[in-house]
C-alpha cells in the first residue's frame, strides 16, 4: 500500500473511532452535526496531508520533466533555457570522455531553448591553477549556473566559496564540490563492478593464487570520494578472497592527476618494485591514465596478454579501443555522450528556481568484446 493510501487508510479510522467515541453522549440531532463536523474535518485534515505527501514525492518533477526531452532527444517544452546564461568548465579538452560530455551539453542546452553564445567554456587542463582561474573568469561571466568539471578537490572548495557568495549555483561533474549536486558516477559501485570482472578472470585462470600482485592506479588529488574508483575493486577482491590474502599482494599509487605521461611515470616506478611478477591485476581511474600505464608495462617488456588482467573505467573511445586491441579485458561505461542529458536538465532547473535531486548517478554497464557491437558497434565494424 502507497504511503498516500495509508494515510488516507489512517485518516478514515480516526474519523471513524472520533464518531464513536462522542456519539453515545449526543442527541439525535448532535450526533448528525458531530459526524459530519468531525467527517469534514478529517477528510480536510486527510486531504492537506496527501497534498504535502504527494509534493515531497515529486519534489524533482520539473527536472524529471526536462530529462524525459533530453532522453528522448527533444525540444524542451517552452524553451525553458530561453534568456538564460550557463557556465562550463572542462577537466581537460581534447581528451574523448571529455570531448563526448562538452558536445553533449552543448547539444541539450539548444534542445532546452538555450543560446549557444550564451554557453560559456573553459578548458581547465587538468590543472588546478588554470582550473581556479577558469573559475574566476567565469564568475566575472556572472553566469546562471555553472556546471564545474574539475578535478583538485581543494579547488572545487575554493570555487564553491566564491560561487556561492555570488548567489550562483553549481552543479559538479565526477569529482565533489561542496554544497552542489553531484552529477557523474557512483564511484564506489563501477570500482566494485570492475573487481568482479576481474574476479572473472582471475577464476578462469586458476584462481587467486596465481596472482602476483594487484595494482591500483589512483588519484589522491580528486579526493576521498573518487579515491572509491580504486578502493571499491579493492573491496571486491576482499570480500571474495579475505583481507588476508589480498593485502599482502595489494600496491596503491598516485597515478597523477589524470594525464598519461604521470600514470606512465607512476607505473614505471611500480614495476621496478616488483621485478618478479608476471600475474598482475591492474585497475586504474579512467583510460587516459591507463594509456600511459600501459605504455609503461610495454617499454619495460612486461606485457603479456595472457598474464595481465586489466580493467578500466569510462568506456570512452580510447577505452574501447584498448579492449578490441586486447590491451583491456573491459571497462566500466559511464556513457560521456549522455552526461548532457543530467547536467542541462538540473542547470535550467535550477535557473527556474526548482529542486533537483542532490546526486545525479549515471548508469553504468561492464563493456568488453562479449557485448562491443550491441553497446558501441562502430569500435567492431
Amino acid at each position: 500500500m502507497s504511503k498516500v493510501k495509508q494515510i488516507v487508510f489512517v485518516g478514515l479510522i480516526v474519523a471513524m473511532i472520533s464518531v464513536f467515541m462522542i456519539l453515545p453522549a449526543c442527541t439525535p440531532a448532535e450526533k448528525e452535526v458531530v459526524t459530519e463536523i468531525i467527517t469534514e474535518t478529517v477528510i480536510e485534515t486527510v486531504t492537506e496531508t496527501v497534498t504535502v505527501v504527494e509534493e515531497a514525492a515529486g519534489g524533482y518533477a520539473y527536472y524529471e520533466t526536462l530529462r524525459a526531452s533530453a532522453i528522448a532527444n527533444e525540444a524542451y517544452a517552452d524553451a525553458p533555457a530561453a534568456g538564460h546564461t550557463l557556465a562550463f568548465t572542462n577537466i581537460m579538452g581534447g581528451i574523448p570522455f571529455c570531448e563526448d560530455v562538452w558536445q553533449n551539453v552543448q547539444d541539450q542546452w539548444v534542445l532546452a531553448g538555450g543560446n549557444p553564445a550564451d554557453l560559456y567554456y573553459a578548458d581547465n587542463q587538468y590543472d588546478a591553477t588554470i582550473g581556479l582561474k577558469n573559475a574566476d573568469i567565469m564568475l566575472a561571466k556572472s553566469p546562471d549556473v555553472l556546471i564545474n568539471f574539475q578535478f583538485d578537490s581543494k579547488v572545487n572548495s575554493i570555487i564553491s566559496t566564491k560561487f556561492e557568495q555570488a548567489g550562483i549555483p553549481i552543479i559538479a561533474v565526477d569529482v565533489p564540490t561542496p554544497n552542489a549536486p553531484f552529477m557523474g558516477v557512483n564511484n564506489f559501485k563501477v570500482a566494485y563492478l570492475a573487481g568482479e570482472e576481474a574476479i572473472r578472470y582471475v577464476e578462469d585462470m586458476g584462481g587467486i593464487d596465481m596472482i602476483d600482485n594487484i595494482v591500483l592506479m589512483q588519484m589522491p588529488s580528486a579526493g576521498e570520494v573518487v579515491m572509491l574508483r580504486s578502493e571499491g575493486f579493492y573491496q571486491a577482491f576482499a570480500d571474495k578472497y579475505g583481507v588476508e590474502i589480498i593485502d599482502p599482494i595489494t600496491i596503491r599509487a598516485d597515478g597523477g592527476a589524470g594525464e598519461a605521461e604521470q600514470a606512465s611515470k607512476a607505473m614505471t616506478d611500480v614495476l621496478a618494485t616488483i621485478p618478479d611478477a608476471e600475474y598482475v591485476v591492474l585497475t586504474s581511474v579512467n583510460a587516459q591514465t591507463m594509456s600511459g600505464i600501459l605504455a609503461a608495462v610495454q617499454t619495460a617488456g612486461r606485457w603479456d596478454a595472457e598474464k595481465w588482467i586489466v580493467i578500466t573505467q569510462g568506456a570512452d573511445v580510447t577505452a574501447n579501443q584498448q579492449v578490441v586491441d586486447g590491451l583491456v579485458k573491459a571497462s566500466i561505461a559511464y556513457f560521456p555522450e549522455r552526461y548532457g542529458e543530467y547536467l542541462v536538465p538540473a542547470s535550467v532547473a535550477l535557473m527556474n528556481g526548482q529542486l533537483v535531486p542532490p546526486f545525479m548517478y549515471v548508469e553504468n554497464v561492464v563493456i568488453s568484446m562479449e557485448n562491443m557491437a550491441e553497446w558501441y558497434p562502430e569500435m567492431v565494424e
